[in-house]
């Protein structure tokens, strides 16, 4: 696969693009947040079939905890500065921006959201669940998986290797999790997810990403002349 191999391969040195996929993923993830929303209906209560979800998850044996709860941790803050730093570290600065803006977008857009649709956590409207985490405040949307989804797919265009697609179950562990553990609702977890998506395509689109195909749909030339130069890296 030549420069595919990996990470550090020859991905930061290439023309950045607009893609259209990212203007389309905006607004999925929009109509996503806005379904989801839409079956939570009152915020008091829990639907029936959600209620049933949430339990057949928070209901597995304890020892799943083991598996996903240190994965749970790529879904914190700290995890954005922390994947941030890994990218400095290697010189791909442009990918470390791209993490910072869609990681703490994706955090600051799922905490309005609380604050905006104020429907609680599963113990405040559930009689019977096994909490495995101190959790507080609101429920809908989940950070964790906003947070975690947005650092994957923030990260994924700047990565080479057919490996890298296997990252998408970094998030898709996270909000598992963040259901097994009693912290969140099935609803609360999907809209999270969109939250995420939404935080990183909106980044690609003012960032631009690393072109890998020359005929690929895109909605805006390269930003600079700089970036044309493939001798000059990330800068």
């Amino acid at each position: 696969m030549g420069t595919d191999a990996g990470v550090s391969g020859d991905a930061a040195r290439r023309p950045t693009v607009r893609r259209r996929g990212d203007v389309v993923a905006l607004g999925v993830s929009v109509v996503v947040v806005v379904v989801c929303s839409s079956l939570l209906g009152r915020v008091e209560q829990v639907p029936a079939w959600e209620g049933d979800l949430f339990s057949s998850l928070n209901g597995l044996p304890d020892g799943v905890r083991l598996a996903v709860v240190p994965v749970m941790q790529v879904g914190t803050v700290v995890a954005i500065a922390a994947v941030a730093l890994l990218f400095v570290a290697i010189k791909r600065r442009r990918t470390a921006v791209a993490v910072v803006a869609a990681g703490y977008g994706a955090y600051l857009i799922a905490r309005f959201a609380k604050l905006f649709y104020g429907r609680a956590r599963p113990g405040d409207l559930l009689a019977d669940i096994t909490l495995r985490d101190s959790v507080s405040g609101l429920g809908f949307p989940s950070g964790h998986s906003a947070v975690s989804m947005a650092l994957v797919l923030a990260v994924l265009p700047h990565l080479s290797g057919r490996w890298r697609w296997a990252l998408l179950a970094i998030p898709l562990v996270v909000g598992f999790a963040r259901v097994y553990v009693g912290a969140h609702l099935p609803l609360d977890v999907v809209a999270g997810w969109a939250i995420g998506a939404f935080a990183a395509s909106g980044v690609h689109l003012i960032l631009g990403v690393p072109n890998r195909s020359p005929g690929r749909a895109t909605v805006a030339a390269p930003s600079s002349d700089r970036s044309l130069d493939p001798s000059r890296g990330e800068g």
